[in-house]
């Protein structure tokens, strides 16, 4: 017998607010309960009955056991980005803190990509220092005037990255042009150059939105121009010895907008790409972050602008010739920044996780979260504490493995994705199942699981429930207990909630849940 008896159950079974598991209750205390609920729904049947019916109406997910795995992702799929704006002052960058680097490593493996509207302003070089004044992009106030970073700089990054467990990913200058409009690429090989003879292992882009140069920098490249540029620095890269980093592009954003502008930049690129490119690279925002109020957080609408920007990109590259598979490699709540008090708040992790679990099934390959920190947006604050969507992350990565299964559900406003579970969290080698998502409901929710045999009688599902007592608070809660980092900076005991894997619960309003159902007889999974 692999997994033993519950000896916790009075702890695991403790009050949970609104989280509730389905249990028998004596018959004369169901007689008085009924009473009571019956006085009153007669005071407030008029405003009260939809939502009771909804309470009532249990939801069943159904997963077909024997079913292929859909997609098998990166195991860096979940990954995140530092803005290259945050160069401009290292000094300000906590890539040295200890404390900084321990809250990166568990974020680990992932990609850490160094890249934004900056990159395309960055040299590289080791004894002249660029002066210039600042200048104000008419778009999103960025500055966007020229700066150096020095070879130590460039040191400091790399050491953060490995220190922390991660790959990084650097954007290169492709706005550094001859007078003929043709890439000149003396300071990126520099860059280059130095990052091998240092023996650093990294991977790299090549500039930052193109599509939108003519708005941010009153310039213009042409996506045939870009991929030439792209194919002169894969073949730089083949020379150096970096033949075997990822080159991925073209860094487009706008996509699924009524021109489809970067969906038109990236069909052309990669039609005059010449395999360039590993990955087809594009950003991805729902909101405004000067504009975003909290509603818009949890509106289904906003949730379901993603699924038809990813077909949007999926078609240009169809049409394009091209197989080849997509990144989003910067992302977030809300552009510009994002959105103050709302950004880096727990109402934030439901689009966060619902575009984990949706990018998922489409096939994406990374995801790359915009930002680690520095924003609003951040997953860690400037006080260097985790942000609600750094738990969420980080509880992803604990439960969540790159095997990608198919879960039937139907209810919107109950946003749920299936997985295999990570072999780090079976217990006794026995393989398990992750089933996650949110209730974005004001209402609690009944769920149950079908369809999946066990191997075992004794199996058990265990239950993790993320809430706040405010949608805008910075605190998140698992199974009503706070989440904190021990004191030493390793991460909290994961205490879940242990039920039947047939058993149904009632999930409650505004929650993100993980179920990880140990023992699961999901061959996919054990293979």
């Amino acid at each position: 017998m692999y997994f033993i008896t519950n000896d916790r159950d009075k702890n695991e079974y403790k009050k949970l607010g609104k989280l509730r598991i389905q249990t028998t209750l004596h018959p004369g205390f169901t007689l008085i309960l009924l009473g009571f609920c019956m006085i009153f729904l007669i005071l407030s049947a008029w405003n009260f009955n939809n939502t009771l019916n909804r309470t009532i109406t249990s939801h069943v997910f159904y997963l077909n056991s024997r079913q292929p795995l859909l997609h098998t992702v990166s195991d860096k799929f979940l990954s995140f980005g530092l803005d290259t704006s945050l160069l401009r002052d290292m000094k300000s960058l906590p890539i040295k803190d200890n404390k900084f680097i321990n809250l990166a490593r568990h974020l680990a493996p992932a990609y850490v990509r160094i890249g934004g509207t900056s990159a395309d302003c960055l040299h590289f070089n080791q004894t002249t220092q660029i002066i210039s004044e600042e200048i104000i992009s008419p778009v999103d106030g960025q500055d966007i005037s020229n700066f150096t970073i020095n070879g130590m700089d460039f040191e400091n990054l790399y050491k953060f990255a490995t220190e922390s467990k991660l790959r990084m990913i650097f954007d290169l200058n492709v706005l550094i042009r001859a007078d003929n409009g043709s890439w000149d690429d003396i300071n990126v090989k520099n860059i280059i150059s130095f990052a091998k003879n240092k023996n650093m292992k990294l991977d790299w882009q090549l500039g930052n939105e193109p599509n939108s140069f003519h708005h941010v920098f009153n310039r213009n490249v042409s996506a045939i121009q870009l991929a030439h540029d792209y194919h002169q620095l894969r073949q730089l890269l083949n020379e150096v010895g970096y033949n075997e980093s990822l080159l991925v592009g073209p860094e487009v954003n706008h996509v699924g907008d009524t021109n489809h502008m970067g969906e038109y930049y990236a069909k052309t690129f990669l039609e005059n790409d010449k395999n360039s490119v590993n990955y087809v690279t594009w950003h991805q925002y729902y909101l405004n972050g000067r504009e975003a109020q909290l509603i818009d957080f949890t509106n289904l609408s906003t949730f379901n602008y993603l699924p038809k920007q990813i077909k949007s990109m999926q078609e240009a590259i169809k049409s394009s010739g091209e197989l080849i598979p997509m990144w989003l490699s910067e992302t977030s709540t809300a552009y510009g920044g994002g959105a103050p008090e709302l950004s880096d708040r727990f109402v934030a992790g439901f689009l966060w996780l619902d575009k984990l679990g949706y990018s998922a099934i489409a096939g994406l390959n990374v995801v790359t979260r915009q930002s680690l920190f520095g924003g609003n947006y951040a997953m860690i604050g400037p006080d260097l504490m985790p942000n609600p969507d750094w738990w969420v992350s980080v509880i992803y990565k604990k439960f969540v493995s790159e095997k990608v299964l198919r879960l039937s559900t139907s209810l919107e406003y109950l946003r749920f994705y299936a997985h295999c579970t990570p072999k780090k969290a079976w217990i006794g080698k026995v393989s398990a199942i992750t089933v996650y998502g949110s209730n974005l409901a004001n209402f609690s929710v009944p769920i149950s699981i079908q369809g999946i045999p066990i191997f075992h009688r004794n199996a058990k599902a265990f239950l993790y429930v993320l809430t706040s007592d405010s949608l805008q608070s910075r605190t998140i809660k698992l199974n009503e207990e706070i989440l904190k980092l021990q004191s030493n900076g390793n991460l909290p005991s994961f205490q879940p909630i242990v039920f039947e894997p047939t058993q149904q619960i009632t999930l409650p309003p505004y929650s993100m849940v993980f179920i990880v159902i140990h023992g699961a007889k999901v061959p996919v999974c054990y293979i």
